[in-house]
């Protein structure tokens, strides 16, 4: 996880308001998905903050799949929920 381009919140209460909007808002799987992502906080390790975590599954055969991980500053999701 690269601590600079990774979306970071104050309190793990902020991020569960984020999370909270996007397993509300619609979702549209990408190419090779099968299910929607989970989003979970967690709280950087070593620090005070907290990041959202996407876990996505694909297909065992899709090429070039997004992999699961920290959602960064730059991430629509964050932004359409």
């Amino acid at each position: 996880m690269n601590a600079t381009d990774t979306a970071t919140f104050a309190t793990r209460a902020e991020a569960l308001v984020i999370v909270a909007g996007l397993d509300s808002a619609t979702y549209l799987l990408a190419h090779g998905e099968y299910e929607r992502p989970d989003y979970t906080v967690r709280k950087v390790r070593g620090g005070r903050h907290f990041y959202i975590h996407a876990r996505r599954y694909y297909y065992s055969s899709t090429f070039n799949p997004r992999p699961s991980g920290p959602l960064s500053v730059n991430s629509n999701e964050l932004y359409n929920s």
